[in-house]
């Protein structure tokens, strides 16, 4: 993508991989890619809809920030990098999902 940096985020058990941009969240990227991810807040981190669990690669996401980790002790599910919000989880590397609901976008 012109030069730009990206990440491949394997996301079962739709079986798919999407290549995330440098700095961009998961669930921006899904979108972007035409998939539709299931939310209700449309990524603004406070619907916990879009959460994720890290299979592989947790040590290439981003940290845990005050809103997310909000988000999953709601979720009542520990904080400890397994449980991601989609709409906060920056990747650095190649990363594995589990996320159920995950669709490719109807062309019309």
């Amino acid at each position: 993508m012109d030069g730009q940096v990206t990440h491949r985020v394997a996301v079962g058990p739709l079986g798919v991989e999407l290549e995330v941009l440098d700095g961009e969240d998961l669930f921006t990227a899904a979108q972007r890619l035409g998939y539709r991810w299931p939310t209700v807040c449309g990524g603004k981190g406070t619907c916990r809809t879009c959460f994720v669990q890290v299979e592989e690669g947790a040590e290439n996401c981003s940290p845990v920030g005050p809103l997310e980790r909000e988000g999953i002790e709601a979720l009542r599910r520990p904080v400890d990098g397994r449980t991601r919000l989609a709409c906060r989880l920056r990747v650095e590397g190649p990363v594995s999902v589990t996320k159920r609901g995950v669709r490719r976008r109807v062309q019309e």
